[in-house]
């Protein structure tokens, strides 16, 4: 019998590709057929599906609503400036799986230089650290941007989570040591990324928007590969 959880693990097994088609009218019969045959999960799956739909509209309405603020240049971006297609990368400097990614995202536009990766920093590992990562690369960007690429690199480089000690240390060598402080609208951006990244529902980073759809958790080439030809 099913209870209330599968009823919602199946509606999200269903409806979370935007591949879902006409050809799929097979196991759509399948459902209809399972769904006469216990009529007792009905409430529960129409409840589930209708929270789904709900939770869609508002996702896609955010989206929507936030395409100037994704689209600031005073975000930090790889690849074409005016790409044909743009990936939003939700990363955090002292995260391992960011960092991962971030090489894969740098193969990616260098193979298809169509295609602009801007990314969403979301300090989430460093707290409310008064100096942390994504405000010195902001800063840096903003400020000194003929040297975000070298201290882009070597804050990617550094194992483990950041701190004052290792971002004075990156500063130091790239002359970039006026950026640790952090500016008020530096600050703000922060606060703008994190509130869009709880209200996309997100847990945890990296993820990636791409369309409308939300990829979370690290993505090996080849499947990013087949995402981007998708979009193309």
């Amino acid at each position: 019998m099913f209870n209330k959880l599968t009823l919602t693990l199946l509606v999200s097994a269903l409806f979370a590709t935007p591949t879902f088609a006409a050809s799929d009218n097979h196991e759509i019969e399948e459902i209809v057929e399972m769904l006469e045959a216990n009529p007792e999960v009905v409430d529960g799956l129409h409840e589930s599906l209708a929270m789904y739909i709900k939770q869609q509209q508002q996702f896609n309405q955010l989206l929507s609503s936030s395409k100037t603020y994704l689209n600031d240049p005073r975000h930090t971006y790889m690849g074409a400036e005016n790409g044909e297609i743009t990936l939003y990368n939700v990363t955090d400097f002292s995260c391992p799986f960011c960092k991962k990614l971030d090489a894969e995202l740098a193969k990616l536009v260098a193979d298809y230089p169509q295609v602009k990766v801007v990314n969403l920093y979301v300090p989430l590992k460093e707290g409310s650290s008064s100096v942390n990562s994504a405000a010195y690369a902001l800063n840096v960007w903003n400020n000194q941007r003929d040297k975000f690429e070298q201290v882009n690199q070597l804050l990617i480089a550094k194992p483990g989570t950041h701190n004052a000690a290792s971002l004075m240390k990156i500063a130091q060598k790239t002359g970039t040591t006026k950026q640790l402080n952090v500016s008020d609208s530096v600050e703000k951006q922060l606060e703008n990324n994190y509130a869009m990244f709880t209200g996309l529902g997100l847990r945890g980073t990296p993820a990636l928007i791409v369309g409308e759809q939300v990829i979370p958790g690290y993505v090996p080439y080849q499947q990013l590969e087949q995402v981007l030809k998708e979009q193309l």
